[in-house]
């Protein structure tokens, strides 16, 4: 769900130190179902905004955790089902709804912030690759 004036969608903001930036790899692009952020950089800008129960879950226990992932230039909201992959990783299932329309290439950068008030990840394409 797109933002209203009293709460609008938080935009990207290039000075932050909690942006996500992830560029993609061959299997993140196509056909594929996930996309994969590490531990390291979900428990500093993502995991401090979720209830400690979900996030202990997830890591203690190996709980999925739902997650709405917001594509700030379409404007489309979908959510993802957040899994641990190992102990370093997380794969984020659903990214292949965000693809749908999309023309991803290997090496395009993405960048994600986490929006307070909406309570989700935003997303913008942020570098695309001339490979």
């Amino acid at each position: 769900m797109a933002g209203t004036d009293l709460y609008p969608d938080a935009p990207f903001d290039p000075k932050s130190e909690r942006n996500i930036f992830i560029t993609l790899t061959e299997s993140e692009i196509g056909l594929s179902n996930t996309i994969t952020m590490s531990k390291e950089l979900l428990e500093a800008n993502v995991f401090i905004y979720l209830p400690s129960k979900d996030v202990t879950g997830l890591i203690q226990h190996n709980e999925p955790i739902l997650m709405d992932v917001f594509d700030y230039d379409t404007k489309i909201t979908t959510t993802h089902i957040i899994r641990k992959d190992g102990d370093k990783d997380f794969k984020f299932h659903g990214w292949n709804t965000v693809l749908q329309g999309k023309h991803f290439r290997t090496g395009d950068t993405i960048v994600f912030w986490w929006d307070i008030f909406h309570i989700r990840l935003n997303f913008k394409q942020f570098m695309f690759s001339f490979v």
